[in-house]
Formats: structure tokens, C-alpha cells, sequence
């Protein structure tokens, strides 16, 4: 099962972690319902059927990327913390406690993974003037075609880019744009297809190419650009408001 995984792109490790969770979480409640010799009553069966469930639906929300993966994260995090915490202290079984670790460990490396912009972009739909929204006005060029776009959410060498028009995963792409009087030229690859509302533009996450050290100081310069329209951005939103 875990050979179909290839642990060196990002989304099939983060997979991969998920079913580690599930794997030694199973594990200890199972010791612990032996432990305290409630195997088979309706509570263990009943609790078991609910675990299952749940991690089903948490999976399913990882294949889809559905934002709710984030709240069923955190449901996932206390469960985990309140059950090492009472194997730890209260019924004294220290081992099943650090499976209940390993888990909670397991979902932090996760978490961190997925939440680059090539899978979960923070983009701030409520946020309908953009005046006050850090996007940078691009052009992005596709198989010699030149199409108007905004990045956004610019993190840990990705970024969010916002087109009107249609393509697919795994084409390369050229970005065009000015800052700070400077023209630039930055290449990427799209690695993820999001398709919102009607009337929305697609968001595409897309992982800049810094094959060389040119490339490098000017994504380093984008970037830092990006933080910087963002904090100015929120400080005249607010003072606009006053």
C-alpha cells in the first residue's frame, strides 16, 4: 500500500504522514481499551466505529484539499494531546502514550507540509476591494501566450497565481512583472489547479524554478516585496476605517 507513494513529492508524503497517524493512533487506543479492559463493550465499538469514520472523512478532505482538513487537524491535535496526557498521568501506561505521540507528531509534519500555497493558498475571498488585497499585477506566459494575472501569497519559494484562463498541471510558466521600477522575469511550474466560485478567477500554485543565483535574489526580492505591500496595505485599511 505504501509503495504507491512517492515520498519525494511533497502532497504524497503529507499522505503518507496521514496514514502514519492513523496507523499508531489505532494501535494505541486499541492497547488502551485493553489496558483497561473495555475491549468489546459498547463504548470501545462504538468509539472504534467513530475513529474510523472520522479519519475516513479527514483523508477524503486531503485528497480534495477541502479546507475543512484544518478544522478536523485540530479536533485530531486535542484528541491526540488529551490522550497522551491521560496515559502519561492518569493510567500510568507511558508507551501507549508516546504512540499517542508519535501521532501527534505525525500531524504537526503534516500540517506544515500542506500549508504551503501550492495546496492551501490563504486567500482572502472576503476581501473585495483591492485596494487593501497584496496582489502583484503579473503577466504570465504560457506555451508563447501572454495572459493578465496577480500572484499572491507569496511562501516558502511558491505562490499563488490568479488567471482567468484555463491550464494544466505540470506546465511550465514564464512570470512577468515591475516592481520597485525593476522589471522581472521569474519561471515556475504550476503544481496545483484550484476552480472556485463562478466569476472568480482560477488559482493555480505554482513553485518557482531558481536555477541559478540571479533567479534566487530575485524571488528573495519578490518576496520580501510582497510582505511588505501587505503589512503597508492592512495598516491603510485600517486607518482608512477610522
Amino acid at each position: 500500500m505504501f509503495s504507491k507513494f512517492n515520498l519525494q513529492n511533497s502532497y504524497d508524503k503529507v499522505k503518507f504522514l496521514t496514514l502514519m497517524q492513523f496507523f499508531f493512533v489505532l494501535i494505541a487506543f486499541i492497547a488502551e481499551a485493553f489496558v483497561t479492559q473495555s475491549v468489546l463493550n459498547f463504548s470501545f465499538i462504538f468509539q472504534l466505529i467513530l475513529l474510523i469514520a472520522s479519519y475516513n472523512f479527514y483523508y477524503n478532505a486531503l485528497s480534495n484539499l477541502y479546507y475543512s482538513y484544518w478544522n478536523i487537524s485540530i479536533l485530531l491535535a486535542i484528541y491526540y494531546f488529551v490522550s497522551l496526557t491521560r496515559n502519561f498521568l492518569v493510567i500510568g501506561h507511558p508507551l501507549i502514550g508516546i504512540m499517542y505521540c508519535f501521532s501527534l507528531f505525525f500531524l504537526i509534519m503534516a500540517c506544515y507540509i500542506i500549508s504551503s500555497p501550492l495546496y492551501y493558498p490563504r486567500v482572502h475571498w472576503w476581501e473585495y476591494d483591492f485596494r487593501f488585497r497584496a496582489d502583484i499585477r503579473c503577466s504570465a506566459e504560457i506555451d508563447g501566450q501572454q495572459f493578465r494575472g496577480r500572484l499572491s501569497d507569496l511562501r516558502r519559494g511558491a505562490a499563488c497565481l490568479e488567471l482567468f484562463n484555463h491550464t494544466h498541471v505540470g506546465q511550465p510558466i514564464q512570470i512577468n512583472l515591475e516592481i520597485l521600477n525593476q522589471n522581472f522575469t521569474l519561471f515556475a511550474e504550476i503544481r496545483s489547479k484550484r476552480e472556485p466560485i463562478i466569476g472568480r478567477s482560477i488559482i493555480y500554485g505554482i513553485k518557482f524554478v531558481n536555477n541559478d543565483l540571479e533567479q534566487k535574489q530575485r524571488l528573495r526580492l519578490l518576496t520580501n516585496y510582497w510582505h511588505e505591500s501587505k503589512k503597508i496595505k492592512i495598516r491603510n485599511k485600517f486607518a482608512s476605517q477610522k
